[in-house]
């Protein structure tokens, strides 16, 4: 019997990661599968026969966009010409929408069967882009609970699998065996760091990091810092700051605060209950642009599902070693902690799911 080919794009680490669960549970749904794409190594890791790896696709902003274009370009051609070549049965294209939404016009004038899974944020901007979806995309696939109405006000079926961190509300950890095995004094307070999961977030982010870690040294004598660092990159830090690169929502979920770059580790900071400030730099060009089309009053998800500012955000000029350290110290006071606790656990009931969100995006793709 001949397998049935599913092409499948992500563009970025955290795409990955969804990637790669959804592929698992999509042969649970259809053993007789096999998966083309882009992706990174996690979806590798799970079976994925890779075309190009999002390595080589991470790239943030209008104008640093545009200074990558022709590699883009050349990227992008050649994964039309892949899909021509292998004549997948399903494309399926997970978020990173610069990307993949000039795929899916493509893919759509030559016939192909589409679906969308983590949709772009046209509710925050570039509207226009809702016509694309709709248009070229047999299925879209929400993950954030307040898409499905804004969708279908505009009579655009959309279906709601549930958000993929979910789960992480119901974790917890266990803070002595932490400590032991990073020799953490059991005293002290840990800090995570997470820059980012970019090489353009951590050329941008780390400087500030490293100077708010001194400032917060200076501080205080009973500190323990964190990186977490992502798959596609390598931090040089100094030697006092613990890195961990694998299992960091036990490092995440053990903590006592945390600084987090804007993007997806902002909810998975809140689900795993650590409080965090949220922070974020662009390019000053890019920055302007986002800043005159954006329509939304926050750039972190937890902010943006919770529709409620429950974390502080240090954005662009804001983004300083004095601000960082300042929102960490308010964060380490018990009543502030507490604050941020009640609005946690608000987010995390809004999120609850009766069902697995990847068992439901792919039990959906078959229907």
């Amino acid at each position: 019997m001949n397998k049935e080919k599913i092409f499948i794009i992500s563009g970025e680490d955290s795409g990955d990661l969804h990637g790669a669960k959804l592929m698992a549970s999509i042969k649970q749904v259809n053993q007789n599968t096999e998966f083309f794409g882009v992706g990174g190594n996690r979806m590798q890791s799970e079976g994925l026969q890779l075309t190009e790896h999002i390595r080589n696709l991470n790239v943030v902003g209008i104008f640093e966009v545009i200074r990558h274009y022709s590699r883009i370009k050349k990227i992008f051609n050649k994964t039309v010409d892949e899909i021509k070549k292998i004549k997948p049965n399903k494309v399926i294209l997970i978020d990173y929408p610069g990307f993949n939404l000039r795929l899916a016009k493509k893919l759509s004038a030559l016939n192909f069967n589409i679906t969308y899974f983590i949709l772009p944020q046209v509710w925050a901007w570039k509207e226009s882009r809702t016509k694309t979806l709709e248009r070229c995309c047999k299925k879209l696939i929400s993950i954030i609970p307040f898409e499905q109405k804004w969708f279908s006000k505009k009579n655009i079926s959309v279906h709601y699998a549930g958000h993929p961190l979910s789960e992480l509300g119901s974790l917890s950890f266990d803070r002595k065996t932490f400590c032991k095995k990073h020799s953490i004094p059991e005293k002290n307070k840990i800090i995570i760091l997470m820059p980012g999961s970019r090489s353009i977030e951590i050329k941008r982010h780390w400087k500030i990091f490293v100077k708010t870690v001194k400032r917060l040294q200076k501080q205080h004598n009973n500190l323990s810092f964190v990186l977490l660092e992502g798959d596609n990159v390598n931090i040089n830090s100094s030697a006092d700051i613990i890195k961990v690169k694998e299992k960091q929502y036990e490092a995440i979920g053990v903590a006592d605060a945390a600084i987090v770059c804007s993007g997806t580790a902002t909810l998975e900071t809140a689900m795993l209950r650590c409080p965090m400030i949220v922070c974020y730099k662009l390019s000053y060009l890019t920055w302007t642009v986002a800043q005159a089309l954006s329509k939304v009053k926050y750039l972190s998800l937890a902010n943006l599902i919770a529709e409620d500012r429950v974390v502080d955000e240090y954005l662009q000029g804001k983004m300083t070693a004095k601000n960082l350290s300042n929102g960490i110290n308010n964060l380490l006071k018990n009543e502030n902690r507490d604050v941020v606790m009640k609005k946690y656990n608000k987010l995390i009931d809004k999120l609850k799911s009766n069902e697995n969100p990847y068992t439901s995006a792919a039990r959906y793709i078959y229907d």
